[in-house]
């Protein structure tokens, strides 16, 4: 320990999904663990997220009796990121696969239960080896109670109670379907159970991340909040043996015999790194990103030589920002029927039912950024916007300009600056899709996942449905994210490796941290939390063996 204030086997660098798990996993190999947090709450990202692991082959799959492989879900995978066949990628995808479905089993055998989101269908589920049925699980609901004073540490989602998955997205159905109706009596009723008995039911990643917040205490792993790291300490050979870090203002040298994991976030709020590495335009200001997610720790690691790719890339979602500033999300209410988005000149895009991730790279492609959300009044009378009920929009958003309302298509588009002529046509011409069921352009609704946000009582096809009765709403939207997720390089052991592709030996990231092991595609829900889970995970592992056969050879 000379030279070092402190001494623990792992270090971890920031508390969201992955550097959780990376602590659990060496907490559970009986190792000393230090989770430092730059902020002064913990769960990262993941707390905020609707909290979902995207893990193929995993082990519920197979008791629900839903078909999948080690083959099939690595076909899939390499389907969708036709780009890059390097042998690095090939390694790494064959780890996510294999690991990901034990790191699953580990975390239910922690105490942390899962469960399947059936029917949430991976996201190009069209392509060989893609899933119908879906490979997300989410964590079940959490009682905060559990937590004691930790739970006022805790980063919360979005989402005013506790939900999971089908629920978020058949509950702005409420006014279409019974099936709608028995999840709004079922959320009463959770909802009156908790008044009575005072409990502080969570989902979504609050959920996921306050299971994996008290296991950590539980097994003694030690977490300081309000503690960012500056740099790191390697040793005379290149290995990196420690960081220095700012813990009640000082400045301390903590030891990581073992290794230290890098889970901490990308660069969403930092202006600078997103006009130097985003697509233009990049605001930091559109984010929904944790306020750590500052690229801090990517800097400290490129700065040691570490090997970078894909920084202009980012986990997109189409956002609006209601006058009161606050931004918000479109996943489910653009997806709905009777809704469509468009250029600055009125063109469509994009299948409005498809991914966030897709939605939000098509707006870049097309130049929609901003761009606009079309809607008629069967929208806003049947479905949720906004989190603004059906039939119940705020005189606000009008007042505000915040949503335009006209009787008319031509006067819709000279109040938003369109091309008059240019939005009649694209509105005719999506009418006419909707009326076949079939859209030519862009395929919405072709693809068991954009259903699966559809309403089924529109026919033939629940996601397309006319923009035909007045009035008809406009509202101006942009490429929000949670996140962006380019970053340093990674095998698949998820050591992190420098410009000339060697592993900076005792040093691990995963998560925000790297570069997507995705690439430029996005497999399915939950898809960046299972990567950050399954290497966080996979880079104590590594390091473990690595300190076992150094022991061996002593």
């Amino acid at each position: 320990m000379a030279g070092f204030d402190e001494s623990f086997d792992i270090v971890v660098v920031g508390s969201g999904g992955g550097g959780f798990c990376a602590a659990l996993t060496a907490l559970d190999a009986g190792r000393s663990v230090l989770v430092l947090e730059s902020t002064d709450m913990v769960g990262g990202s993941t707390a905020m997220s609707g909290g979902a692991l995207w893990v193929p082959n995993n082990p519920l799959q197979a008791k629900a009796g839903v078909k999948d492989s080690r083959d099939a879900s690595l076909t899939y995978i390499q389907a969708l990121n036709t780009h890059d066949n390097s042998a690095l990628r090939q390694r790494r995808d064959a780890a996510f696969v294999d690991e990901a479905s034990e790191m699953v089993s580990f975390l239910m055998r922690r105490g942390v239960p899962l469960e399947r989101c059936e029917g949430w269908s991976d996201y190009h589920d069209e392509l060989p080896g893609g899933s119908v049925r879906g490979r997300s699980l989410s964590a079940k609901f959490f009682d905060l109670r559990k937590l004691g004073d930790w739970a006022s540490r805790l980063r919360r989602g979005a989402a005013p109670f506790p939900l999971k998955w089908p629920e978020f997205a058949m509950l702005p159905l409420v006014k279409r379907t019974a099936r709608a109706k028995f999840y709004a009596a079922r959320l009463g009723l959770r909802l009156t159970k908790m008044k009575i008995t005072g409990a502080q039911l969570v989902g979504m990643g609050t959920a996921l991340q306050g299971r994996m917040l008290k296991e950590i205490l539980d097994a003694g792993g030690e977490i300081r909040t309000d503690s960012p790291v500056n740099d790191l300490v390697r040793n005379d050979s290149g290995r990196v043996t420690g960081v220095i870090a700012e813990i009640d203002g000082k400045t301390r040298r903590i030891e990581a015999r073992l290794g230290v994991i890098v889970a901490a976030g990308g660069f969403a709020h930092n202006q600078q790194m997103r006009d130097e590495h985003g697509p233009k335009p990049a605001h930091a200001d559109w984010t929904h990103a944790n306020p750590g997610d500052t690229g801090s720790m990517l800097s400290v690691m490129m700065k040691h030589g570490a090997a970078t790719d894909m920084m202009d890339n980012a986990i997109w979602l189409v956002t609006s920002k209601l006058p009161s500033g606050y931004k918000i999300f479109h996943i489910d209410d653009i997806a709905k029927p009777h809704a469509i988005m468009v250029t600055p000149q009125g063109r469509r895009f994009t299948d409005e039912s498809g991914s966030n991730y897709d939605n939000g790279r098509n707006m870049y492609a097309a130049g929609a950024t901003p761009g606009w959300a079309i809607l008629d009044s069967r929208h806003r009378d049947r479905y949720i916007w906004a989190g603004a009920m059906p039939g119940k929009t705020p005189p606000e958003w009008f007042e505000s300009g915040y949503m335009k309302k006209a009787e008319t298509i031509e006067e819709l588009a000279r109040l938003c600056g369109m091309d008059q002529a240019v939005l009649a046509e694209t509105i005719s011409r999506f009418n006419r899709a909707a009326e076949t069921g079939v859209d030519d352009d862009f395929g919405r609704g072709a693809r068991a996942y954009d259903r699966a946000w559809g309403d089924p009582t529109v026919r033939p096809n629940p996601v397309l449905g006319a923009i035909s009765e007045a009035p008809f709403y406009a509202v101006q939207v942009f490429p929000g994210d949670v996140g962006t997720t380019g970053g340093v390089v990674i095998n698949e052991h998820g050591n992190v490796l420098d410009r000339e592709e060697n592993p900076i030996e005792g040093l691990y990231a995963a998560g925000n941290s790297t570069a997507s092991i995705f690439g430029r595609t996005y497999p399915g829900a939950g898809a960046t939390i299972a990567a950050t889970f399954t290497f966080g995970y996979v880079g104590v592992q590594h390091a473990l063996r690595g300190a076992k056969e150094a022991k061996a050879a002593a």
